[in-house]
Protein backbone atom coordinates (compact mmCIF):
# COMPACT_ATOMS: atom_id res chain seq x y z
CA UNK A 1 0.00 0.00 0.00
CA UNK A 2 2.65 2.11 0.76
CA UNK A 3 4.44 2.18 -2.24
CA UNK A 4 1.26 2.30 -4.17
CA UNK A 5 0.98 6.21 -2.26
CA UNK A 6 4.47 6.66 -3.19
CA UNK A 7 3.21 6.50 -6.67
CA UNK A 8 0.43 8.72 -6.41
CA UNK A 9 2.99 11.40 -4.54
CA UNK A 10 5.48 11.20 -7.40
CA UNK A 11 2.67 11.42 -10.17
CA UNK A 12 1.47 14.51 -8.39
CA UNK A 13 4.76 15.89 -8.09
CA UNK A 14 5.53 15.61 -11.95
CA UNK A 15 1.79 17.09 -12.23
CA UNK A 16 2.65 20.04 -10.20
CA UNK A 17 6.10 20.91 -11.52
CA UNK A 18 4.14 20.52 -15.17
CA UNK A 19 1.97 23.23 -13.91
CA UNK A 20 4.45 25.77 -12.75
CA UNK A 21 6.31 25.26 -16.22
CA UNK A 22 2.87 25.82 -18.11
CA UNK A 23 2.40 28.72 -15.66
CA UNK A 24 5.72 30.19 -16.22
CA UNK A 25 6.06 29.81 -20.18
CA UNK A 26 2.95 31.35 -20.53
CA UNK A 27 3.89 34.19 -18.53
CA UNK A 28 6.99 34.41 -20.21
CA UNK A 29 4.76 34.97 -23.50
CA UNK A 30 2.59 37.13 -22.25
CA UNK A 31 5.49 39.49 -21.16
CA UNK A 32 6.85 39.11 -24.45
CA UNK A 33 3.54 40.22 -26.16
CA UNK A 34 3.47 42.68 -23.84
CA UNK A 35 7.26 44.25 -24.54
CA UNK A 36 6.39 43.93 -28.27
CA UNK A 37 2.71 46.07 -28.35
CA UNK A 38 4.61 48.85 -26.10
CA UNK A 39 7.94 48.57 -28.37
CA UNK A 40 5.43 49.11 -31.44
CA UNK A 41 3.51 51.86 -30.00
CA UNK A 42 7.00 53.48 -29.32
CA UNK A 43 8.13 53.05 -33.45
CA UNK A 44 4.59 54.31 -34.32
CA UNK A 45 5.37 57.53 -31.76
CA UNK A 46 8.67 57.93 -33.46
CA UNK A 47 7.13 57.69 -36.81
CA UNK A 48 4.72 59.77 -36.90
CA UNK A 49 6.76 62.54 -35.07
CA UNK A 50 9.82 61.81 -37.74
CA UNK A 51 6.38 62.48 -40.46
CA UNK A 52 5.90 65.43 -39.01
CA UNK A 53 9.06 66.78 -39.51
CA UNK A 54 9.31 65.88 -43.22
CA UNK A 55 5.79 67.76 -43.19
CA UNK A 56 7.49 70.78 -41.70
CA UNK A 57 10.39 71.13 -43.94
CA UNK A 58 8.65 70.52 -46.86
CA UNK A 59 6.35 73.10 -46.20
CA UNK A 60 9.33 75.32 -45.27
CA UNK A 61 11.08 74.23 -48.50
CA UNK A 62 7.63 75.28 -50.57
CA UNK A 63 7.95 78.76 -49.15
CA UNK A 64 8.86 81.97 -51.20
CA UNK A 65 11.16 82.67 -48.48
CA UNK A 66 13.62 79.44 -49.17
CA UNK A 67 13.20 79.36 -52.92
CA UNK A 68 14.34 83.10 -52.55
CA UNK A 69 17.35 81.94 -50.87
CA UNK A 70 18.07 79.23 -52.94
CA UNK A 71 17.89 80.96 -56.59
CA UNK A 72 20.02 84.01 -54.67
CA UNK A 73 23.04 81.65 -53.31
CA UNK A 74 23.10 78.89 -55.74
CA UNK A 75 22.17 80.63 -58.82
CA UNK A 76 23.25 84.51 -58.75
CA UNK A 77 19.68 86.02 -58.82
CA UNK A 78 18.24 88.72 -57.35
CA UNK A 79 14.72 90.82 -56.99
CA UNK A 80 14.03 93.62 -59.02
CA UNK A 81 13.80 95.89 -56.20
CA UNK A 82 16.94 94.84 -54.19
CA UNK A 83 21.05 96.40 -55.84
CA UNK A 84 23.82 94.17 -55.29
CA UNK A 85 27.15 95.30 -54.86
CA UNK A 86 30.52 93.58 -54.82
CA UNK A 87 33.04 94.99 -52.84
CA UNK A 88 36.83 93.84 -54.15
CA UNK A 89 40.13 95.37 -54.44
CA UNK A 90 42.08 96.57 -56.84
CA UNK A 91 44.45 93.71 -56.49
CA UNK A 92 42.03 91.37 -56.55
CA UNK A 93 40.33 92.81 -59.60
CA UNK A 94 44.29 92.75 -61.35
CA UNK A 95 44.14 89.11 -60.57
CA UNK A 96 41.32 88.56 -62.44
CA UNK A 97 42.31 89.76 -65.07
CA UNK A 98 45.50 88.24 -65.15
CA UNK A 99 43.49 84.49 -65.31
CA UNK A 100 43.02 82.93 -68.60
CA UNK A 101 39.82 81.86 -67.81
CA UNK A 102 38.98 79.94 -71.37
CA UNK A 103 42.17 78.07 -70.75
CA UNK A 104 41.09 76.80 -67.51
CA UNK A 105 37.95 75.91 -68.76
CA UNK A 106 39.14 74.00 -71.65
CA UNK A 107 42.07 72.70 -70.85
CA UNK A 108 42.35 68.92 -69.63
CA UNK A 109 44.75 67.79 -66.82
CA UNK A 110 45.21 64.15 -66.78
CA UNK A 111 46.86 64.04 -63.32
CA UNK A 112 47.89 59.84 -63.19
CA UNK A 113 47.73 57.90 -60.22
CA UNK A 114 51.00 57.22 -58.47
CA UNK A 115 50.93 54.02 -59.29
CA UNK A 116 49.64 53.55 -63.03
CA UNK A 117 53.30 52.46 -64.63
CA UNK A 118 53.32 49.88 -61.57
CA UNK A 119 53.08 46.45 -61.88
CA UNK A 120 50.22 44.29 -59.72
CA UNK A 121 52.48 43.18 -56.85
CA UNK A 122 54.40 46.87 -56.70
CA UNK A 123 50.64 48.38 -56.32
CA UNK A 124 49.77 45.41 -53.58
CA UNK A 125 52.98 47.15 -51.62
CA UNK A 126 52.32 50.06 -52.41
CA UNK A 127 48.75 50.01 -50.82
CA UNK A 128 49.35 47.59 -47.82
CA UNK A 129 53.02 49.38 -46.43
CA UNK A 130 52.50 52.66 -48.38
CA UNK A 131 56.02 52.51 -49.68
CA UNK A 132 57.02 53.37 -53.50
CA UNK A 133 59.61 50.17 -54.10
CA UNK A 134 60.35 51.39 -58.43
CA UNK A 135 63.34 53.35 -57.09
Amino acid sequence: MRKHFQYILFFLSILIVYELYLIISFKYVDIQKDLIITNTQKDIIDRKEILQNKKDYFAYINTNAYKDKIAKSSQNKKNPWEEVSFIVTKDEVEQYKKLDVQKQMYSEKEIKSPTYWMSNWQKWIYYIFKKDIRD
